[in-house]
């Protein structure tokens, strides 16, 4: 189990100022969701604490969030100034890369949530197989992603993303050299 997926009770929980704390990876949310969170922390409490990790040269010292935007989100709207969470030691990149896999983890994301962490990982170098073990979908998937993001194929992307065509035939017409086959083969 990765160090950051380990049970709670194993990790020292820090008390940490909210406003020293950046978001990497903001993504928006639902807003009634959000009120639910919001609502449910005043309630009863954090059930779990949010990931951070200290960034170099700050003064005085600021996190970079790994995961729990949500929950951090929550804690400023409650007018709170500090929140819970576990400090783990990793570099600003690891820590985007393991905030766009904990919000493509979450069950109910958003198939364009997915093509623009593909292209986010792509963008900061990543590979095509090392993107598809990340976010555990095929190499051969993950380079289609890769070529219409690319070729600024948003049209081709959201009739895969539909599944109205298959993403190797969404490669075929983005690879097409003439506007009209291109043209027709998309209607």
């Amino acid at each position: 189990m990765p160090d950051d997926m380990e049970p709670t009770s194993q990790k020292q929980v820090t008390l940490i100022p909210t406003d020293r704390i950046r978001i990497l990876n903001p993504r928006v949310r639902n807003r009634r969701a959000f009120e639910a969170m919001v609502a449910n922390i005043a309630r009863i409490g954090l059930k779990r604490p949010i990931t951070v990790a200290p960034r170099e040269g700050t003064d005085p010292l600021e996190y970079d969030l790994v995961c729990g935007q949500g929950r951090l989100e929550a804690f400023i709207a409650l007018g709170q100034t500090e929140i819970p969470a576990i400090v783990i030691d990793a570099a600003e990149e690891d820590c985007y890369v393991m905030s766009l896999v904990e919000n493509l983890a979450r069950r109910q994301h958003s198939p364009l949530e997915l093509v623009h962490a593909i292209g986010a990982l792509s963008a900061r170098g990543y590979s095509h197989p090392e993107i598809a073990a990340k976010v555990d979908f095929s190499v051969e998937y993950v380079s289609a992603i890769c070529l219409l993001l690319d070729n600024g194929e948003e049209k081709l992307i959201a009739a895969v993303e539909r599944g109205v065509i298959p993403h190797s035939i969404a490669m075929e017409i983005a690879r097409a050299k003439e506007g009209e086959v291109q043209q027709a083969l998309a209607q």
